[in-house]
C-alpha cells in the first residue's frame, strides 16, 4: 500500500512533491531501512503522475542516498537514510544561520538570458555563445558596492526554479532555494582565489582605479552525483573582508 497524500499542488515540479513525501517518511520511520519503496506503477498510480515523473523520483531518492536498488527489481530504502536526512537537515539549518551576516547589505538583483563564455559554456555543458540563465547580485554598504556576484544556472536547473531568473533577491540564498523548488542539494564545492587587476566595469562598479586588486572566488556547486547546479563569480574590492562560516561534519 502507497502511503502519502495523493494530491499535488502546482506550480512545484510534480516528481519534488511525491519525492518529500517519501523523505519525509524515511526520517519519521514510516518507510523503515530494507522496506520497500512504492514501485513506478504504484506512485502512478496513487499520484496520478507519469511514469517518467516516477522514475524521476526513484532517481532523486537514490542520487540523495536514501534508497538503494534490491534482489530482483525492488527498490529499498538504503541503510542510514534517515540519519542522513538529519544530518542534511543540520547542515541547512546551520547553513541558514550563517546566512544573517549579509542582512547588513542593500541586496539588489538583476537575471536574465545571456550568452555564456567559453569557459563558463564548458561547465555548463554548453557551445560557446549559447545563452544561459545569469544572475547577478550586488551588495551595498552604506551605498557602496563591497560585492559582486555573478552565478550561471544550467538549463535543467533553471527550468526547476523558476524564482531564479526573478530579478529579486532570495533570502536564504539561490543554492538553499534550488534544494527547495528542485531537490538538488549541493554536497561538493569547487572553489578557487585569485587577485587580480579590475577592468574597467568592475573597477567603475567599486569606485577604485582601473587595474586596482580584486579578489575574485570562483565555486562550482555540485550534487552528491556529481551535476553542476550553479557556477559563481564573486568579487570583492581590496580591503573589504568576506566573512564567512562553515559547519564541518564528520570529525
Amino acid at each position: 500500500m502507497v502511503k502519502g497524500t495523493a494530491e499535488l499542488q502546482r506550480p512545484v515540479p510534480l516528481y519534488m512533491q511525491v519525492t518529500r513525501q517519501l523523505r519525509a517518511q524515511i526520517a519519521s520511520g514510516e518507510l523503515a531501512e530494507g522496506e520497500r519503496i512504492p514501485s513506478q506503477r504504484e506512485m502512478m498510480q496513487h499520484w496520478r503522475i507519469s511514469m517518467q515523473t516516477a522514475s524521476k523520483v526513484i532517481g532523486a531518492l537514490k542520487t540523495e542516498g536514501l534508497a538503494i536498488p534490491s534482489i530482483g527489481r525492488d527498490t529499498i530504502v538504503a541503510p542510514g537514510a534517515a540519519n542522513r536526512i538529519a544530518v542534511a537537515a543540520a547542515g541547512t539549518a546551520q547553513a541558514t544561520a550563517d546566512r544573517p551576516a549579509d542582512t547588513s547589505y542593500d541586496i539588489t538583483a538583476t537575471a536574465g538570458m545571456s550568452a555564456a563564455p567559453a569557459d563558463v559554456a564548458e561547465l555548463l555543458g554548453i557551445q560557446s555563445g549559447r545563452r544561459a540563465l545569469r544572475r547577478q547580485e550586488v551588495f551595498l554598504d552604506d551605498g557602496t558596492t563591497v560585492r559582486l556576484s555573478t552565478t550561471w544556472f544550467p538549463q535543467a536547473i533553471a527550468a526547476e526554479a523558476p524564482q531564479l531568473a526573478d530579478g529579486s533577491p532570495l533570502p536564504a540564498g539561490a543554492l538553499a532555494y534550488i534544494s527547495e523548488a528542485s531537490g538538488n542539494r549541493a554536497a561538493r564545492v569547487i572553489e578557487g582565489h585569485a587577485a587580480l587587476p579590475a577592468d574597467a566595469d568592475t573597477a567603475k562598479a567599486f569606485g577604485v582605479a582601473p587595474g586596482s586588486p580584486i579578489l575574485v572566488t570562483q565555486r562550482q556547486h555540485h550534487t552528491a552525483g556529481g551535476q553542476l547546479i550553479a557556477y559563481s563569480e564573486t568579487m570583492s574590492p581590496a580591503g573589504t573582508w568576506d566573512k564567512r562560516s562553515y559547519a564541518i561534519t564528520g570529525a
